[in-house]
């Protein structure tokens, strides 16, 4: 499979946008929101198997996505830091999902280049949500000194 580098970078401004706009993720807006949108994510690979007819595909799709659905709820009702911990986990394996979608069974309406674009947009969401909870427990550049 060659890599679809335009749907890579698609990706990559869609995320950079999604991060922008959501502002600061400690906020509890923020948080929810990163919440609704790993649990809508899924959907996509829903609208993929109807459009190709492919009920069997759907099946399979509707029972992967409790497991970020499942995350994003959890996600959803922690008020900790842990909540960002828990949303970063489901977005990079949400983005692992995508890479490996068609190892694990084939949703022959999905594009041949949605793996690349939502991989890129789930794995720097869950890298930002990372380095947020690193800013948050480090600090930003703190020397360290001994």
């Amino acid at each position: 499979m060659q890599m679809n580098v335009i749907a890579l970078v698609v990706g990559t401004i869609i995320a950079a946008i999604v991060i922008g706009k959501l502002g600061r993720a400690r906020s509890a807006n923020s948080i929810k929101l990163y919440a609704v949108f790993l649990a809508t994510f899924p959907v996509y690979y829903f609208v993929f198997a109807v459009w190709a007819g492919d009920f069997d595909a759907l099946f399979k799709e509707i029972l992967v996505s409790l497991g970020f659905l499942s995350l994003a709820i959890i996600a959803h009702k922690s008020k900790s830091l842990a909540s960002l911990i828990v949303l970063a986990v489901g977005y990079i394996g949400h983005a692992i999902y995508d890479v490996a979608h068609d190892e694990l069974f084939i949703n022959s309406g999905t594009p041949n280049w949605w793996p690349e674009f939502c991989g890129a947009v789930d794995v720097i969401i869950g890298a930002y949500l990372l380095y947020i909870v690193h800013v948050t427990l480090h600090g930003r550049g703190k020397s360290r000194e001994g």
